[in-house]
């Protein structure tokens, strides 16, 4: 039943230790599990996981509810923190799993634990609304900041950046309903989703990335996600886009018909300066279809609903198969009716044309992978990979460019030694500054003075998923995310955030249209924002001069924010949350900050 374990210790101290324990079963476990051990240490804390029973040395934990499903070959996190009593860290030893798909009969019968003295209890159910995020007990962790409160203002950003109906207990007061009327023109309620940056417009194809990220974050680091009290946030995040992928999904005879990719004229939209509330520009839907494909945005949504199946799954079960199912119609259609969706839905040209779809079919049949453990999917990932890459470039993962993240997950997935070259020929490339990468003075790796921070982000999450779940490159891949997100956050010549409304000096007057709350004369003067976009990742640096960036809203390169630019960052963050800890604000906190307004429903 026990296929593998690993008890890893990742931090040390006089008196404690924190270890990481990742296990997996030959089996798959539907009605729950036990760990047993023995242990030359007392549990403190437990995440991930409950003592069930303790018996001299021996230690039994179980699932919580939320966890008591595991997949074949999937891998369990639970993560401890112990007392050494002042000795040498040592290991725990003779692992057991036990479990009893009928009856449960080989599980250890709960007794009903003591209650932790000044130690909030880990969550152990489904995400809830505006749960209390769990104190840890050194609210600014060990690491440079408070990854907690970061990674939760991230989600603040995302909430901003929601079009149509928005929900009661939204968080962002200076919000409203807008874009209600998305979809009239064709008779589909097209309304949702996420406006793409500054602008008002829905340009699917970055959106269906960032959504296709963002859980892959949470795939890989959930138990930040938990223990932070954010893991309902980013679910509620993701599902916001991927109700809109469902709405703009048009079936027949159980085959895509139609996906609309696109709602807003990107020039009629940049025309207009002022809020989403107010606008009343007509907003055509653009879609694609047999005669007028698009693989790439096909293919992209395809991993976006399928990678949102797997944080569904034991969670909602029926909105999983739902994206599930949507996620294999739109594949299929992707790999049969081959294009670029930019050359079907012509206005995205000039704002998100397409390089080419090669990329997202390997894309999308990884993700189909995971969700399904269909080799037929891993099939066709590498195939693609073979015939439409073969390898890697020099550039980065982003919204147009999925080659990396394929890399990475056949990294994942087969061990093979040809992807993990790649991907590590590639990184390698970032830490060295070779091929366009230059380096600040301040340390940040530097590709391009449109979005600099968001390649340097990107590469950061792709380069510690990779150390975390393949090779650690020695720690190098590890050190070099650490150092690009804490550049971001505050660690840097400047001694500022580029996180609006996080540290104590940060960006103000990002390029967004609803935050600046003025028209066109008041843009032009560059007058300060009116509200404070919490949680946006700015553009960045525009050279490699760390003093090149100024927070002026009229600069677009340097100041704008997307949701495509947070995407990968907020993954980083929890990451950095799992190792450095950091708590999150409390609701009062967030409640008493400017323009935030926490509804408990």
């Amino acid at each position: 039943m026990l296929k593998d374990i690993n008890f890893e210790i990742v931090q040390d101290w006089d008196g404690g230790f924190k270890a990481e324990v990742d296990f997996s079963s030959t089996d798959k476990i539907t009605n729950g599990w036990q760990l047993q051990f023995e242990a030359p240490f007392e549990i403190k804390e437990i995440y991930g996981a409950e003592v069930v029973k303790t018996e001299n040395n021996q230690y039994t934990v179980g699932n919580l509810d939320w966890n008591e499903k595991i997949s074949t070959d999937q891998s369990q996190q639970i993560i401890i923190i112990a007392n050494d009593y002042g000795q040498l860290a040592q290991p725990a030893t003779n692992f057991q799993l036990l479990v009893d798909e009928q009856s449960n009969q080989n599980l250890v019968e709960p007794i009903p634990p003591e209650e932790p003295q000044g130690t909030d209890k880990p969550i152990e159910q489904p995400p809830i609304t505006n749960p209390e995020p769990i104190p840890d007990g050194n609210p600014e962790g060990t690491g440079k900041f408070r990854y907690g409160e970061a990674l939760q203002k991230s989600f603040l950003f995302y909430e901003a950046n929601r079009s149509g109906d928005l929900p009661n207990d939204k968080r962002i007061e200076w919000r409203g309903d807008s874009a209600l009327g998305d979809g009239s023109d064709v008779g589909r309620d097209l309304t949702g989703g996420y406006y793409d940056a500054g602008d008002h417009v829905k340009f699917g194809f970055p959106m269906a990335n960032s959504m296709t990220t963002l859980a892959w974050g949470v795939d890989e680091y959930k138990q930040g996600y938990q223990v932070s009290g954010q893991l309902d946030e980013a679910i509620e995040a993701i599902k916001w886009g991927t109700d809109f992928f469902l709405k703009a999904h048009v079936t027949e005879d159980g085959k895509t018909k139609e996906f609309y990719g696109q709602v807003g004229n990107g020039w009629d939209d940049h025309a207009y300066w002022g809020s989403p509330e107010t606008m009343n520009m007509f907003r055509p839907s653009h879609k694609i279809d047999a005669s007028h494909p698009g693989s790439d945005l096909a293919g992209e949504t395809a991993a976006s609903l399928a990678s949102a199946s797997i944080l569904f799954r034991g969670v909602d079960d029926a909105y999983a198969d739902k994206l599930l199912e949507n996620a294999k119609q739109l594949y299929e259609f992707a790999d049969t009716y081959r294009g670029k969706y930019s050359d079907s839905i012509t206005d995205a040209q000039s704002f998100y044309n397409s390089s080419g779809y090669g990329d997202e079919l390997a894309w999308g049949a990884s993700w189909l992978y995971k969700a399904t453990d269909d080799k037929s999917y891993l099939d066709k990932a590498q195939s693609y990979y073979d015939h439409f890459m073969g390898g890697l470039g020099t550039f980065t993962y982003n919204w147009d460019d999925k080659s990396y993240g394929v890399a990475v997950l056949l990294a994942q997935e087969t061990g093979s030694d040809r992807y993990k070259s790649a991907v590590e020929g590639y990184l390698d490339i970032w830490l060295n500054g070779q091929y366009g990468v230059q380096y600040t003075s301040g340390g940040l790796a530097w590709r391009g003075e449109w979005g600099s921070l968001r390649m340097a982000a990107n590469t950061a999450f792709l380069a510690g998923v990779y150390s975390d779940t393949v090779n650690d490159g020695g720690g190098r891949f590890s050190a070099f995310s650490e150092k690009q997100i804490n550049y971001m956050l505050g660690d840097n010549p400047r001694n500022s955030s580029y996180m609006v409304g996080f540290g104590d000096n940060y960006s103000k007057n990002p390029h967004h249209r609803s935050s600046h709350g003025g028209g066109w004369s008041e843009f032009h003067n560059n007058t300060l924002n009116q509200h404070l976009l919490y949680g946006a990742l700015v553009g960045g640096p525009g050279s490699t001069d760390d003093f090149s960036y100024q927070d002026l809203v009229t600069d677009y390169k340097a100041n704008e924010v997307a949701t495509d630019y947070n995407a990968a960052f907020t993954g980083v963050l929890a990451r950095m949350y799992e190792m450095y800890g950091g708590d999150a604000l409390s609701n009062a906190e967030l409640d008493a900050l400017p323009g935030i307004d926490i509804v408990e429903v």
